[in-house]
């Protein structure tokens, strides 16, 4: 097994199973992060509390070192700095430039779509405020305004009322690294999640998710459920127009998450692409669902040996719910976990807050409190045991001002 270096941007929840899954195949972790108190800071071999946005200033402080991979989970962000550090230190796999640009501008991602002929609803994106309120008045609302290069959420807003749409440029400006917004037209639909896994450029793995949303402005995803309910036909669509793009991105390995709209018209609107591992759990649900390992896949690939992707032929019915908070302030106490964890459905129940942290209102993806899988044989006993877990356990937050009930 190799003592070669992996170093890991990132070390928030979605980013451990990769602290893990890199000790296990025998490599040194080196992880990145701006917080100190990152959940997977004591999980690393060595740390830097840095941006993941600097790959120089990272260099800088590791030196000349050995390097085999560097890989960032579910963050759009560091991609770039991904693809910096792989080529500084030489490692076996190169991250392809377009595929790392679709991943951190949205507006480039649309007009590749654009370019493909595939299904496309109406944007704009530019950094100037007032230009970019001049183009949307073309569109139809409601509007999604979001930045061009944040994931989670983060910064995102649906306007229904042109007078809030400088007030929503203004917040997603405030979470963009470049200044770019992206203003779309809202598609009404059914949201779906893909969690791709591509071999010499066509998907190897494909793994589609029913994706439920909080409700406007914000839009967040509050659980994934597999399998989800597409006929044999919209899946092999879906397939094609995922290898379109792999190729137009030249993305010919590795994995890749797409968000996905069916349309009331029945068309597939891709909405974003992210060139690594999905957020919120998805490899988790991967795991209990199929019964693969794409965290480790993932890992080998970045390292330049074979992934494996074995996967179990017929899946349980399997949702991974987020568990979320409405009010701002401090956990005081959490009971029935355990009793939760011994309900025969649950496969996992995780939590990353405990008593005396401070908790905040479920409006970007980064303020989860923590993972229910259940997997269960029908859809039907599924939500049963959901209902039941989600009664069981109590996570009690002290708010900080009027009184607000914590909801799961």
């Amino acid at each position: 097994m190799s003592t070669a270096n992996l170093i890991i941007l990132g070390a928030g929840e979605d980013q451990v199973p990769a602290y893990v899954e890199g000790r296990r195949l025998g490599y040194r972790i080196i992880g990145v992060d701006q917080k100190p108190d990152a959940l997977g800071a004591s999980l690393a071999d060595e740390f830097l509390c840095l941006t993941t946005r600097e790959p120089e200033a990272i260099a800088r402080r590791l030196g000349a070192i050995d390097v085999a991979a560097v890989i960032s989970p579910a963050s759009d962000a560091a991609q770039a700095s991904v693809a910096a550090l792989s080529r500084h230190y030489g490692t076996a796999f190169q991250p392809a430039p377009d595929a790392v640009r679709a991943s951190e501008d949205k507006g480039y991602f649309l007009s590749v779509v654009e370019k493909l002929g595939l299904p496309r609803y109406r944007s704009v994106h530019d950094s100037d405020p007032d230009a970019l309120a001049r183009a949307a008045a073309g569109l139809r609302y409601p509007l999604v305004v979001k930045p061009a290069d944040a994931s989670g959420s983060k910064g995102l807003r649906c306007v229904t009322d042109p007078a809030d749409l400088p007030g929503a440029i203004s917040t997603a400006r405030k979470h963009s690294f470049s200044g770019e917004i992206v203003v779309e037209e809202f598609v009404s639909g059914t949201h779906y999640s893909v969690e791709c896994f591509a071999r010499d450029g066509r998907p190897e793995l494909t793994i589609v998710t029913e994706r439920t949303l909080t409700p406007m402005p914000h839009m967040i995803s509050v659980s994934h459920l597999v399998p989800a309910s597409l006929s044999c036909a919209v899946r092999a669509r879906l397939q094609d127009m995922v290898t379109a793009v792999l190729a137009e991105l030249g993305h010919r390995n590795g994995p890749v998450n797409l968000d996905v709209i069916a349309g009331e018209d029945e068309k597939l609107y891709f909405v974003e692409l992210g060139a690594r591992l999905g957020g919120n759990g998805m490899p988790r649900l991967a795991a209990h669902a199929y019964g693969v390992n794409t965290v480790a896949a993932a890992i080998r690939l970045a390292a330049g040996r074979p992934p494996e992707l074995t996967t179990h032929a017929e899946p349980r019915v399997v949702m991974l719910r987020i568990l979320t908070a409405d009010t701002e302030g401090v956990v005081t106490g959490i009971a029935g976990a355990d009793a939760v964890r011994a309900l025969p459905d649950v496969a996992a129940l995780e939590l990353f807050k405990e008593p005396g942290q401070r908790v905040h209102p479920y409006t970007q993806a980064a303020h989860k409190l923590g993972y229910l899988i259940v997997a269960a044989d029908t859809r039907e006993s599924l939500q049963r045991t959901l209902d039941t877990a989600l009664t069981t356990l109590c996570i009690d937050i002290e708010p900080d001002q009027t009184p607000q009930e914590i909801t799961s």
